[in-house]
């Protein structure tokens, strides 16, 4: 198994120069007037040893360096942060901490928030020190309003941890076409943490949990975001979309959580589960970040933790009366296009794949489409990071897959490819061809066939079966999936007619329902609905925990659910004769199925298909009292795979239905492989051979296969 070898060091944050045995210290800002280091011997409860000026050079950036016999940085680990002044608050050589000295406002015209009394901890820390939380509960040493601004909380505040780590080599999994992947979507903590193991709920209990995730037939794992947040952070935060910085990883995620050693059990994981044949995508949330903005909306009160100390106008999207721009719903939109946010975010991308990270899915990434650094909305397909994003990481000799039906060397960006809030913020299919996209339109035409039955088309669910072809310019780009964190899981949607009344949010409008209970209905539903997933082009995706059938009893918005609300509970899923087992193992064929069946993920997937009525014959193109039909009861679709021809059957009504399997080739016999009503059958298996008629039992789905 080939190799790679991991590197920690970065353009900017803190480097060790082996060389000059020193550290370089460079951060970015391009409003700042002044900048001091300030290097501490514990994390709180002490003034600083160490504070030295730093110098701005070209493009901004601002650096100095600080010899390694000062430091001892191989021994222990470095903590440290800076002071920043500008416009805001002019630098004086008078000024002491916790003073006025300089003050002329908390914000201005430009909206800077420069306010050296607060310690801004390094946007390119590879390690966090501690978190707001465990200072404040209210974050008050961090907030400029009342009297707070002049609270010197350089005791108190978070610092940036500083270790350099020896490079290792972490194995690498040969290419693969994209589209032959099987994502699995997880929360690292919930997939162990109803396991007895010691290691529950962190990087050394997935990587424990590595070869059960590969038995699965998952063969890439999306895991929730990993970066460093605080959980306590307006309340209850459990699936981390808070990040605080994008080179550092939580903390509480690590079974050893002593400092210089985060990244290496990160990369352990890594390797493990290379070693599996997985691959890991990491969730990155460019689109805000866990400052959180304003303080009750009070413009002259916001938490100044790093990236708006340092440099507020340049990384956020700021209105001119100070009030942030949160189109991400999230109170402070992060300013990707300046370049000091947009090379953060490519250097991000750039450290994260030299940990042997395989792939990234974007949260809210239409926000990487703009191209404004003002607050209006303007969304560029040729200008943007979005756009020149894989040219950014060409630059830094890291490769981009840009066909998906192909093995290609690189890294995969996938986009859910919609924002919260503001103009034009749908973008599905907009993104450039070497961007693969969550498919929203596939995720609810999937349910609707089981739930709306009368809203959906022959049209709609060919639309589906051929990835939503035409949506995406004719490109293999659809992410197919039915449920995913956000929203309910694969198991409440269709055993909740609403969310429950404890849900914090959670939208209204989801497509769901209880089929009055009827457990048949229940349950042929979902294998239904699964079967329009792994049959469909593109690549599907699916929750761990909907393979185990898990529940998070109608809650469809479980973000601060650090509880059995979302942690995985497999005893079910291990026992014979249970749904949840019958149901894991009918995907793991599922799964098995469309892999031992190369069309599905072929290019040639789309041209061998033809549809056909419930009498066997192909249905004719133009006929649209067919296909614009939402209260057609029958759906047929025939696979014309050189290896071997394959029928997929769908009845949407309540009464049983005599079809007619399309004509044999000749010396060829349809054998069955599964009806979805048929709750005994999970094996796929082709033993039983069906003559010219087949009778589908109500709202089931059979698949046959010539042979």
């Amino acid at each position: 198994m080939e190799s790679i070898t991991t590197k920690d060091k970065t353009p900017l944050g803190a480097n060790y120069i082996e060389e000059t045995k020193s550290v370089e210290f460079r951060v970015y800002s391009k409003n700042a007037t002044m900048i001091k280091l300030c290097i501490f011997d514990s994390i709180q409860g002490e003034n600083p040893v160490m504070v030295l000026d730093m110098k701005k050079e070209e493009n901004d950036i601002w650096s100095t360096t600080v010899k390694d016999y000062i430091l001892n940085c191989k021994k222990r680990p470095v903590f440290y942060g800076y002071r920043v002044f500008g416009p805001n608050w002019e630098y004086d050589d008078k000024f002491e901490p916790g003073s006025s000295v300089g003050f002329k406002s908390k914000f201005d015209d430009k909206n800077n928030r420069f306010n050296p009394n607060k310690i801004a901890y390094d946007p390119y820390s590879k390690e966090l020190s501690h978190l707001p939380s465990d200072v404040n509960p209210g974050f008050n040493m961090f907030r400029s309003g009342a009297n707070f601004h002049l609270i010197d909380n350089s005791k108190w505040a978070i610092k940036s941890v500083f270790s350099p780590k020896k490079d290792e080599n972490i194995a690498q999994i040969s290419p693969r076409p994209f589209n032959s992947e099987i994502i699995g979507e997880v929360h690292i903590k919930d997939l162990t943490q109803n396991i007895n193991i010691p290691e529950k709920g962190t990087y050394k209990g997935a990587m424990r949990f590595a070869k059960n995730i590969k038995n699965l037939g998952i063969t890439m794992v999306e895991f929730l975001p990993l970066n460093e947040f605080d959980s306590k952070q307006n309340g209850t935060n459990h699936w981390g979309y808070m990040p605080l910085g994008y080179f550092t990883l939580a903390r509480k995620y690590a079974y050893d959580k002593s400092f210089g050693n985060l990244l290496y059990e990160f990369r352990q994981m890594i390797d493990e589960f290379h070693k599996n044949d997985i691959k890991v995508c990491l969730d990155m949330v460019y689109n805000h970040t866990g400052e959180g903005g304003l303080v009750n909306h009070n413009v002259d009160d916001a938490n100044l933790f790093s990236y708006a100390l340092i440099d507020n106008s340049s990384y956020y999207k700021v209105y001119k009366n100070g009030y942030y721009r949160s189109n991400s719903g999230c109170g402070n939109d992060f300013n990707i296009s300046n370049d000091g946010a947009l090379n953060l975010i490519v250097d991000s991308l750039e450290f994260w794949v030299n940990q042997g990270v395989d792939a990234f899915r974007f949260d809210l990434a239409a926000a990487l489409l703009e191209h404004n650094v003002e607050c209006e909305e303007i969304y560029d397909h040729i200008n943007s990071l979005a756009a020149r994003l894989k040219e950014k990481l060409e630059e830094k000799n890291i490769s981009v897959v840009d066909d998906f039906s192909k093995a290609q060397k690189g890294i995969v960006l996938i986009a859910e490819p919609w924002t919260c809030g503001g103009k034009d913020c749908y973008q599905l299919g907009n993104f450039p061809s070497y961007w693969a996209e969550w498919n929203d339109i596939s995720r609810d035409t999937i349910r609707k066939i089981t739930l709306r039955p009368n809203e959906v088309t022959p049209n709609n669910m060919k639309d589906i079966i051929e990835g939503t072809y035409s949506r995406f310019n004719g490109k293999n780009k659809s992410i197919n999936y039915i449920a995913a964190h956000d929203g309910f899981t694969l198991y409440d949607l269709n055993n909740f007619r609403q969310k429950s009344s404890s849900t914090q949010g959670g939208s209204t409008w989801e497509i769901c329902g209880d089929y009055d209970n009827n457990a048949y209905k229940q349950e042929n539903a979902i294998r239904k609905q699964l079967v329009f997933l792994f049959a469909s082009y593109g690549t599907p995706m699916i929750q761990i925990g909907d393979i185990i059938m898990h529940t998070k009893n109608g809650n469809n918005n479980s973000y601060n659910k650090d509880d059995g609300t979302n942690y995985l509970n497999w005893d079910k899923a291990v026992k014979k004769d249970t749904f949840e087992n019958r149901t894991m193992e009918y995907i793991r064929n599922l799964i098995k199925f469309r892999n031992e069946n190369s069309i599905f993920r072929s290019n040639e997937f789309i041209k061998s298909l033809t549809y056909h009525y419930d009498n066997g014959q192909i249905a004719d193109y133009y006929n649209s009292g067919y296909w614009n039909n939402p209260l057609d009861l029958f759906f047929g679709v025939l696979i014309n795979s050189s290896q071997n021809r394959i029928y997929i059957a769908s009845s949407k009504g309540d009464n049983n239905m005599t079809i007619t399997l399309p004509e044999n080739l000749i010396g060829k016999t349809w054998f069955k492989c599964i009806d979805t009503s048929d709750f005994s059958n999970i094996s796929f298996d082709t033993k039983e051979q069906i003559e010219e008629r087949y009778v589908l039992n109500p709202q089931a789905l059979a698949i046959f296969m010539e042979k």
